[in-house]
């Protein structure tokens, strides 16, 4: 009898050790997928479908967008339609954007098309993979010759507008999780790595049909549907805010320029807006006819006229933007309900500044801002040996800083472009506009060890204010640098509105153009004192 006993027992810890080795290898072999091997499961997870949306602005119904997806020969095909109106003055103006792309049946990017009209400028994108590392597309504007860029790369990679499908179809959406994917960015032709949180989750209510109203002449919702929806916001909030079912399909989507895509039924999304831009366009027709032929048209060029005098401090009351989507906040810049101050930074901000070579702590909380990037190649040998050159023997971040923004300022001819070439290809024509500076900058500062990020925004040139990019480098705090003005803190004149990119001139322009902005006068500010928000400087 005690000898069954003991082998009962015996078989029963051979059952548990055996269940337990193979959840352990179930575990391991889940932390062990590559990214290439997770696409192709949530391939098998998507179908083919549409949806339409309601693109809206300032709580205005302004356009239609749509996002299919189709099964075709081989893969996968995503299509998406954007159109909106934009009242300029007394005036509409139409802009849009279109993309087909291709993908395999394990979601591996085939091709893809892109197609971009603002009413002042317009430009495609056609781009193809080349076996699994490289990544090919030609930008084609209008009586311009076509450009070739090639790009490698270390893994697959995604259009922005499939990530919250590949987020939600993943591993099961949870608040608090996170994602890293490799992504092409359509505004500034590069590649970069998208980190994904969940921040939330929420249930929805959508129409999804709509019945005709004879009496007041539009569409209205028929059926309603319940949906579980997760927040999905990328860390850099200008690349990804948006909200996504646990079918993959996206409910809610929010842009830095202040749209709102808003999932509905076609007919309300499309019928109603169609009929609503028509009268608002023969409503802007009859107000321009009132308006005398040479009447002035300030803000027309995004060109910042030199030279520039030094503003302290700049006071803007802002109207007609959602200015939490905005990172307003931190260093230099403080928001106040709709007022806006900027305070250009003493020489605390700037002293005492950390050692170089930076210290392994410093590396550790400053890993993006110290990286390579696609257009921006610390790693280079020409910008490697010229950061090593520029450094000379100084330790001291800020003096560092100062004399690579003034080599930048003095060495590169002023030359506008609409592409957004690599920090590399900018050293070698040793010409280029505020977007290629700011990169170069970027480039030498980081290969020096001082973290450093890229900043899109505005600058006040007068009375108007007009698009333009510029960097901030982390001393005492993040501290705002013009390699293009050769300014070393750069002044109040400057408005940061996004962080992260440069080349983001379509976008920004938009923003100030559905703005009011009242420049106000100055009033005795102190600079703002370093916040957790802004950073400090590293030890």
């Amino acid at each position: 009898m005690g000898r069954r006993v003991r082998l009962r027992s015996v078989v029963a810890v051979g059952v548990l050790i055996a269940w337990a080795a193979g959840l352990a290898a179930l575990a391991h072999a889940e932390r062990t997928r590559s990214p290439r091997q997770k696409l192709a499961e949530v391939a098998l997870r998507v179908a083919p479908g549409a949806s339409f949306f309601a693109v809206e602005h300032a709580g205005v119904h302004v356009g239609f967008a749509s996002s299919t997806i189709d099964t075709v020969p081989g893969g996968l095909q995503v299509t998406d339609y954007f159109v909106a109106d934009v009242a300029e003055r007394d005036t509409m103006r139409r802009i849009g954007a279109q993309s087909v792309v291709r993908f395999t049946r394990t979601l591996a990017l085939r091709d893809f098309r892109l197609s971009f009209d603002t009413g002042e400028r317009r430009q495609a994108v056609h781009g193809w993979t080349v076996g699994d590392s490289l990544l090919a597309f030609v930008v084609e504007r209008p009586g311009r010759p076509a450009d070739t860029t090639r790009i490698s790369l270390g893994g697959p990679l995604l259009m922005p507008t499939l990530v919250p499908t590949v987020v939600a179809l993943g591993d099961p959406p949870a608040t608090g999780g996170r994602t890293t994917v490799s992504v092409f960015d359509p505004f500034t032709l590069t590649t970069r790595d998208l980190h994904v949180n969940v921040r939330a989750e929420s249930t929805f209510v959508l129409l999804d049909s709509a019945a005709f109203d004879p009496d007041g002449g539009r569409w209205r919702g028929a059926h309603f549907e319940r949906v579980k929806g997760w927040h999905i916001v990328a860390e850099d909030p200008s690349a990804l805010d948006s909200w996504v079912d646990e079918a993959g399909r996206v409910i809610r989507v929010q842009t830095p320029s202040g749209f709102t895509l808003r999932r509905t039924a076609y007919e309300l999304g499309f019928e109603n807006w169609r009929s609503a831009s028509a009268r608002a366009r023969s409503t802007a027709q009859r107000a321009a006819a009132r308006t005398p032929a040479n009447a002035p048209d300030p803000g027309d060029s995004n060109v910042v006229r030199l030279p520039q005098p030094l503003r302290d401090t700049v006071r803007l009351r802002v109207r007609g933007l959602d200015l939490s989507r905005l990172q307003l906040r931190g260093g230099y810049q403080s928001l106040s309900g709709d007022t806006l101050t900027a305070v250009r930074e003493g020489a605390a901000a700037l002293r005492p500044s950390f050692p170089l070579p930076p210290s392994e702590v410093t590396r550790r909380r400053f890993p993006h801002e110290l990286r390579a990037e696609s257009s921006i190649e610390v790693g280079h040998p020409a910008i490697s040996a010229l950061a090593l050159r520029l450094k000379a023997r100084d330790a001291q971040a800020d003096v560092v800083a100062r004399r690579i923004m003034q080599w930048v300022h003095d060495s590169l001819a002023q030359r506008s472009s609409d592409k957004l070439p690599s920090a590399a290809a900018t050293l070698l024509a040793r010409e280029g506009d505020a977007n290629a500076r700011a990169q170069l900058f970027a480039a030498l500062t980081r290969a020096a060890g001082i973290p450093t990020r890229l900043v899109s925004g505005t600058f006040l040139d007068g009375g108007r204010l007009v698009y333009h990019a510029w960097a901030e480098v982390l001393l005492q705090r993040w501290v705002p640098v013009d390699p293009t003005l050769g300014q070393f803190p750069a002044d109040a004149a400057h408005i940061r509105l996004l962080v992260g990119s440069v080349g983001m001139e379509t976008e920004v322009t938009r923003l100030i153009a559905r703005a009011t902005v009242d420049i106000l006068p100055p009033t005795r500010t102190v600079a703002p004192s370093a916040s957790p928000a802004s950073g400090t400087a590293p030890r």
